[in-house]
């Protein structure tokens, strides 16, 4: 009987350890996409920001709205990573 109780603590055991490891390289695998995400909307956001450097595109009356609409989107997608 004791053997039993032994084996089944032994298996249970074992399930949960690869349970955990499994959700941990989960976890990691979409934090990394995650912070690879931000990278990519700030290189984007300050790529944009650069090509616009003297606001042409901005302060242009039809441009410069969809040029703002287009830079408001990206800067919601980094205040949703942070």
């Amino acid at each position: 009987m004791e053997i039993i109780v032994i084996l089944f603590l032994l298996v249970f055991c074992s399930v949960l350890i690869y349970l955990v490891k499994n959700s941990l390289n989960k976890i990691e695998f979409y934090e990394k996409f995650i912070n690879d995400r931000r990278q990519r909307y700030e290189r984007l956001l300050n790529t944009i920001r650069e090509i616009d450097s003297k606001e042409l595109f901005e302060k242009d009356d039809d441009v410069g709205a969809v040029f703002t609409q287009i830079k408001e989107e990206i800067e919601s997608f980094e205040n949703i990573l942070d």
